[in-house]
């Protein structure tokens, strides 16, 4: 399910009306579809988001002409177990449904990626771990999962803007870079502009990068730290630069859940869920 090769099928299931409903909105020229060479119609997932968001719309079978004032109750979330089988069978098509149909039905993105996304990426390594799935398999996996969430990253229509600038980014030697994509999203859905460094970044670059573009703030993820005295010290001399800039400060991740390591890297806030860091995201917009 590419991003601009919507089926009328897909778009119905993703608004929840029936396909001759899309059919007659296209004719009508309130969605405006591209024609394939065989004449069939396809839909860009970005068209039908600011279709949704002009006709102030929830995803229910009501005309668009009218706009809908009741807040739609969301349905049930997929299960870790079942979206981790779409991952593992590399079904991207439906994994992009499913996240897709979870954020059309109004469920909080923070709460879609702690109930299904993060725990269905924690069963892929416990079977990896345990032998089941191989490192490949694992990889595949990470892939889908990364590809069907910048999908839905195209459709998700921020709050109104802050006016705020994050940066995101993984420490050195850490490769796993799905937990800063989810935190960007999130940023992005609470009307910051973020920078995303991906992960393994030197936390000395990140400091010169600080001094220079100063942001508002920073957000780090670590799932582990190797050379823990080096980082330690550039640690250091990255907070007096977040310091000098009054920036905040926040830390993700498993290594930080330690206490010990928490007195190594003091921060303005240990995000241990992503509903957790989008709720601080709005404290914060309503202290600046």
């Amino acid at each position: 399910m590419a991003a601009a090769n919507l089926t009328t099928k897909e778009v119905a299931r993703l608004l929840l009306v029936s396909e001759a409903t899309v059919k007659r909105w296209a004719d009508d020229g309130l969605l405006l579809p591209k024609k394939t060479a065989g004449g069939h119609r396809r839909f860009s997932i970005q068209s039908v988001a600011l279709f949704r968001r002009k006709q102030g719309i929830a995803p229910a079978a009501q005309s668009p002409t009218k706009r809908v004032r009741e807040k739609m109750v969301p349905g049930k979330l997929p299960s870790a177990e079942s979206f981790g089988d779409l991952l593992l069978s590399e079904n991207e098509a439906e994994a992009t449904a499913q996240l897709i149909d979870a954020y059309l039905q109004n469920h909080a993105l923070a709460t879609l990626f702690d109930t299904t996304l993060t725990n269905a990426m924690h069963r892929v390594g416990d079977l990896w771990f345990n032998g089941t799935i191989t490192i490949a398999d694992e990889h595949l996996a990470t892939r889908v999962m990364l590809s069907a969430l910048q999908k839905l990253r195209s459709i998700v229509v921020p709050v109104q803007a802050t006016g705020l600038q994050a940066v995101c980014c993984g420490i050195e030697g850490d490769l796993h870079e799905l937990p800063i994509h989810l935190a960007e999203i999130i940023f992005e859905s609470e009307g910051w502009n973020v920078s995303n460094l991906g992960p393994n970044t030197p936390l000395f670059t990140l400091r010169d990068m600080v001094a220079q573009k100063k942001p508002d703030l920073v957000c780090i993820s670590a799932r582990s730290i190797g050379d823990l005295d080096r980082a330690t010290a550039e640690y250091a001399q990255f907070r007096k630069i977040m310091e000098k800039i009054n920036g905040t400060t926040v830390l993700g991740g498993e290594a930080f859940r330690d206490s010990n390591l928490r007195q190594r890297f003091p921060a303005e806030f240990y995000a241990e869920s992503f509903s957790g860091l989008s709720k601080f995201l709005k404290d914060l917009a309503k202290k600046t």
